[in-house]
């Protein structure tokens, strides 16, 4: 550290600096920082960009897997069901009219009542009434009314079976289902929510890499200020932790002028009384009068 000014000046001036003997050591030590930053700033960016692991072959075939079910295989069980469902809520299979299998089961099972008449009730009633000469006659139509009755009244037990039977397992089926109306319509949006969680996890890698590129990018372009904050930081170290400095402020040994001049002419008439002159005093006032500044 070296000073300046004496006692008699109003400021001194201070300036730190390194010792001369470490100097040379201090401008070795950032010529090397700079020679190493300066290396840096010309090969560019060293590390690897960041780098994201793809999706691996079970991955993309299990989404393609989910994917071809939800758009096929899903909507090939899925929309029958519902149709059944529909169908079965909306009575398609209550009437022979609507179900055409239920009146060929009619008609089956009719059939063979309808053949037994024709083939063998009637033409028995006929041969009867001729073996007793009464063919024709009142008698023999209202044996052959009775069993056109009797063969009305076996179809239409066979039907109120048949369609009734039919209609009251259609009312069953039509309870069962209002409870799985639930689970079907829930089933139904089953195959949407795949393809939004595979394309869920397709967005999740997409942002990924976009992040990814971001930061390798903002690592690229921080990389020459890191290097040059080296060089900076590196600098106190170099010259001792503070940089070469000038201070000037006030000199704690200077003398005022007005206190010195007063100092003197209080001295000057002390003398002056000491020897016994009678102007010692006003002598003293007018040297005073003679330092103020108006």
């Amino acid at each position: 550290m070296g000073s300046g000014g004496g006692s008699g000046h109003t400021t001194v001036t201070n300036q730190v600096q390194l010792p001369g003997w470490a100097q040379p050591y201090a401008r070795l030590f950032l010529g090397d920082v700079a020679n190493y930053v300066n290396k840096g700033l010309e090969a560019g960016y060293p590390f690897p960009p960041e780098q994201l692991y793809g999706f691996t072959p079970d991955q993309l075939s299990a989404m393609g897997l989910g994917r071809e079910s939800a758009l096929k295989d899903a909507q090939a069980l899925i929309g029958p069901a519902l149709s059944n469902v529909s169908a079965t809520q909306s009575g398609a299979y209550l009437s022979p009219q609507s179900n055409p299998y239920l009146e060929a089961a009619f008609n089956a099972a009719s059939a063979p009542v309808v053949q037994q008449f024709r083939d063998a009730t009637e033409p028995g009633i006929q041969a009867e009434f001729a073996h007793a000469g009464s063919f024709g006659g009142s008698a023999q139509k209202q044996a052959e009314a009775i069993a056109q009755k009797n063969l009305g009244e076996t179809l239409q037990n066979l039907a109120t079976n048949i369609y009734g039977g039919n209609y009251e397992s259609e009312r069953q089926n039509q309870i069962r289902q209002q409870g799985l109306l639930p689970g079907l319509l829930q089933a139904s949006f089953a195959p949407a929510a795949e393809l939004m969680d595979i394309g869920a996890i397709q967005q999740q890698f997409g942002q990924q890499g976009l992040d990814t590129a971001l930061r390798n990018a903002e690592n690229r372009f921080n990389f020459p200020l890191e290097l040059l904050g080296q060089l900076g930081a590196a600098i106190p170290t170099a010259v001792g932790g503070a940089y070469q400095s000038r201070q000037t402020g006030p000199n704690p040994n200077a003398i005022d002028p007005i206190s010195g001049g007063l100092a003197g002419l209080l001295g000057l008439g002390g003398l002056l009384g000491a020897l016994g002159g009678g102007g010692g005093f006003s002598g003293l006032l007018g040297g005073l009068t003679s330092l103020l500044p108006f």
